[in-house]
């Protein structure tokens, strides 16, 4: 029997630092919204079938309507509401999962560009290793500051942290019984703070997260390229 899939998608943010009058999940890249790359992104994968939970603000539900009508394929996605911080918008989503079996990936809502191969590595490295996280090398240069001192760090030493954080489900559900810490900044931390180790696995480059207007406008240049490449194959 198929070990069931399921994949969290957090998209309850207000997108402030985008500065736009919509919420960042909401922008329109290439004719439709971030959001809905996202989620094409996961029930388009040519190997695995998931089932979808997205998480939303309250604010939205409207909006969300309106795309059901719009994309009528949305209406089966189970739709559950954000809370105070991430912690509580992604547990809200896993208290739903009754499943005692299966593995849950969460990812952000506007992180449209993974690739499937990350995708498929992830929920593959989970059956052995029950937590893994996608990263990719560090480029900047950085700087460790403690007040008004700071040192060169080692970036080598470093890795970006990606989603979807892929977990089996019952260690992120035994994990998310935990209240909530300020230095809960990802899925990984939650698990981690709860005593599990994090398998890395490589992500891709790609894979941003629309956060500032500057990755806006890199989202749409990735877009482009991405279009330019599906016609020409």
């Amino acid at each position: 029997m198929r070990t069931k899939k399921y994949i969290i998608i957090v998209a309850a943010g207000e997108g402030n630092r985008m500065g736009a009058e919509n919420a960042k999940q909401f922008l329109p890249l290439d004719g439709k919204p971030i959001l809905i790359h996202t989620i094409d992104t996961f029930l388009n994968h040519p190997t695995l079938i998931f089932d979808i939970i997205l998480v939303l603000n309250n604010s939205h539900l409207d909006m969300w309507d309106k795309l059901c009508q719009q994309y009528y394929y949305l209406k089966p996605i189970k739709i559950v509401t954000g809370g105070r911080e991430r912690f509580h918008s992604v547990k809200n989503a896993i208290d739903t999962i009754t499943d005692h079996e299966c593995y849950i990936g969460i990812h952000d809502g506007v992180r449209p560009f993974v690739s499937e191969t990350v995708i498929e590595r992830a929920f593959s490295e989970v059956i052995e290793h029950d937590a893994v996280v996608p990263v990719v090398a560090m480029i900047p240069t950085i700087r460790m500051t403690d007040g008004e001192n700071n040192r060169s760090m080692n970036r080598s030493d470093f890795k970006v942290v990606q989603t979807p954080q892929v977990f089996n489900s019952e260690i992120v559900k035994r994990a998310y019984q935990t209240p909530y810490q300020p230095t809960f900044f990802d899925d990984a931390t939650v698990v981690e703070f709860n005593g599990y180790t994090i398998k890395l696995i490589e992500g891709n480059e790609e894979n941003i997260k629309i956060t500032l207007p500057i990755d806006y406008l890199t989202a749409k240049a990735l877009q482009k390229t991405k279009l330019i490449h599906d016609i020409s194959n």
